[in-house]
Parts: C-alpha cells; sequence; structure tokens
C-alpha cells in the first residue's frame, strides 16, 4: 500500500471569546483527533489567548487564537478544512503550506535572544 506524503501545514484558529475553558479544551482536542484520524499529526501547538480582531467577526471583537503545526497527507487538507467549516465554535481558521519548516520560529527561539543579547554586550564593551 502507498503512503501518501506528509506536508506540513500551519493552522492558525480563531475561537468565539465566550467560550467556557472546557469547551475550549475539548475543541483543541478535536482538532489534534481530526489530524490523526486524517493520517496526520499535529507537530506543536501554541495558544496565544484572546486577543482583539482587526474587524468584528459574527458580531465578536475579540478571538481566541491557537496555532497549530500539522503534518497531513496532501488529500486530507480538504477534509481538514471541511470539518473546520463545520465547528460552530471557530470564528475562523486558515491553513498555510510551510515551505521551510525548519525556519519556523526560528527567530522566536531563546537562544538565539541569548545570541543577540551576547553580541550586542560584546559590541558594548568594544566601544568602552
Amino acid at each position: 500500500m502507498l503512503m501518501a506524503q506528509s506536508v506540513k501545514y500551519e493552522m492558525m484558529v480563531a475561537l468565539k471569546p465566550l467560550l467556557p475553558d472546557d469547551v475550549r479544551k475539548s475543541v483543541h482536542k478535536g482538532i489534534q483527533q481530526l489530524a490523526t484520524d486524517l493520517g496526520g499529526s499535529v507537530d506543536d501547538s501554541d495558544v496565544w489567548g484572546k486577543r482583539y480582531l482587526a474587524y468584528k467577526i459574527q458580531g465578536h471583537n475579540e478571538g481566541y487564537y491557537i496555532v497549530y503545526l500539522l503534518s497531513l497527507p496532501t488529500e486530507a487538507l480538504k477534509e481538514l478544512k471541511r470539518q473546520m467549516e463545520l465547528k460552530q465554535e471557530i470564528l475562523r481558521y486558515m491553513v498555510v503550506r510551510v515551505n521551510r519548516p525548519e525556519e519556523i520560529g526560528s527567530s522566536l527561539k531563546k537562544k538565539n535572544f541569548k545570541e543577540d543579547i551576547d553580541r550586542e554586550q560584546a559590541a558594548l564593551e568594544a566601544m568602552e
């Protein structure tokens, strides 16, 4: 049997802001389970929490954001999007194919901050 090649995707989901914690957690687990059921996996997830929206969506000024890094077969993407449309708790979602997954978040990693601080400190010491 041929295995479909997995592709990396990044998906951002904006949930309705007034959902109870247990509902939010069940939606989060449901999305992770959906990715697994479709033959993929959730490589990472990052809960951003409540953020203001740029404009009102369905009468809401805020959304509860979660960002997922997914590995999915290409043919599973259509079903993932269909399932996301069916969930009433979701205000909006966006799925983007990641061309260079090794670079995701690399500019925000702690070691890069430490390297930047060390470099700036060395430059300041050189000026003295």
